[in-house]
């Protein structure tokens, strides 16, 4: 900075204005921005609530000119980069480089300042690389990451145990876990809302997968293909199942699957012989695929759920990271670098799913009444709706429809 006793020498410090490398000078320039808010209010509230949707556009406008014998071909250049597509750098003199896109440019002269053109210039702040992503546009990438995650956990799990040429001890600890899966998933059929057609299916199905486990990978004549085939079996099963049960229900039941086989690893104690180490392995590994098919059905049914207000998804968001972060952690080494991939990517398309979904629900406020009114009263002051009552009874767990609490949470609109 060109500084003197005297002050801050202005001249030698200011950038000059280019726009895509072309030059130019700044007669004025403007910059403008702030905060996207939407102001909401509401009957009998004093306190607005105010919504912040994120920065606004940064625009940067001003007159600017050339001038001097070829002011035309300055002129002309200049017009060209600011038509040109794309982003470029845009020079203030005031404040330096910045990438923007050119909104709209105008050109004026006067007959009595040849050899000067000037233009009105308005530009725009770049922004994402890419155009938003449709809601259900991201959901279905969702369930194409979970047909991903599927489909590599079947391939990759032949790799993960050992069981050609083994004592029956160690096939035992695949098949026997694979088993109590797949028996575990037909408890669960019994004690959810499922769909009664696919109900019944899953019920014949599961006594024949659970007997090809025990017959197939034990006389596994193609090294890995029975293995993998018993996976995509029990995975397709527990993704049926869930399917056919409301998304609530499923996030539940999903849950309690992935909680019935803990991730436990023994295979460094001490006291087990080389067998028992190999069979607690295959134990651990057999149990890592049954969670992992629990997770995907936990996916695709948080894919399906409907959010009321924005904490649920914020929450919903929370555990879906929790969840797959620590599966994530359990799944190491370069053996295992596909699965990993596979995992994350199912886990980071759930998570732009509700993040989107997030920015369009309706945050919760609390209300505040003077007195303890009806819940049709209430439904009708806020949303003009009495339908919402049960609403209102619900988020706020009351009793008495007839005498809610003078203060309560409801959604904002």
């Amino acid at each position: 900075m060109a500084t003197s006793e005297a002050g801050r020498d202005w001249l030698k410090t200011l950038w000059p204005a280019s726009f895509k490398g072309v030059p130019f000078y700044f007669e004025q320039d403007k910059e403008e921005g702030g905060r996207g808010l939407v102001v909401h209010s509401f009957p009998n509230r004093d306190d607005p609530f105010v919504e912040d949707l994120g920065e606004e556009p940064r625009v940067y406008s001003g007159s600017a000119y050339v001038h001097g014998d070829s002011a035309d071909a300055l002129a002309t250049a200049l017009k060209a980069a600011l038509a040109s597509r794309g982003a470029g750098m845009l020079v203030v003199p005031y404040f330096g480089p910045v990438t923007v896109h050119c909104q709209s440019f105008e050109r004026a002269t006067q007959r009595d300042q040849m050899g000067y053109v000037a233009f009105e210039l308005k530009f725009v702040r770049k922004g994402a690389a890419s155009g938003l992503v449709s809601v259900p546009l991201l959901q279905n990438v969702g369930f194409v990451a979970a047909d991903a995650l599927a489909s590599v956990l079947a391939q990759s799990f032949p790799a993960t145990i050992a069981t050609v040429g083994k004592a029956a001890l160690v096939v035992a600890a695949v098949t026997d876990t694979l088993s109590e899966g797949a028996a575990a998933l037909d408890v669960i059929r019994q004690s959810y809302p499922v769909d009664p057609k696919v109900s019944a299916v899953v019920r014949d199905a599961v006594p024949l997968v659970v007997g090809s486990f025990a017959t197939s990978i034990t006389n596994d004549a193609v090294p890995g293909a029975a293995a993998t085939a018993a996976v995509a079996s029990l995975i397709g099963l527990v993704r049926q199942t869930m399917d056919a049960m409301p998304a609530v229900s499923a996030v539940r039941a999903a849950l309690e699957l992935v909680a019935s086989f803990p991730s436990v690893s023994v295979s460094g104690a001490a006291y087990l012989t080389p067998t028992q180490k190999l069979a607690a392995d295959n134990a651990a590994a057999a149990s890592r695929a049954v969670r992992l098919a629990a997770l995907i059905a936990y996916a695709e049914a948080i894919l399906r759920t409907s959010f009321a207000a924005r904490p649920d998804g914020v929450t919903a968001r929370g555990e879906v990271a929790e969840r797959f972060e620590a599966e994530l952690y359990q799944t190491d080494g370069a053996d295992n670098a596909a699965l990993f991939v596979a995992i994350e990517a199912l886990r980071d398309r759930v998570i732009d799913w509700l993040t989107r979904t997030i920015a369009n629900l309706a945050p919760v406020i609390t209300v505040e009444s003077n007195r303890q009114r009806p819940s049709l009263d209430l439904a009708w002051i806020l949303y003009a709706d009495p339908a919402r009552a049960d609403e209102l009874v619900a988020r706020n767990a009351v009793r008495n429809p007839f005498l809610m609490p003078r203060e309560i949470t409801a959604l904002s609109r």
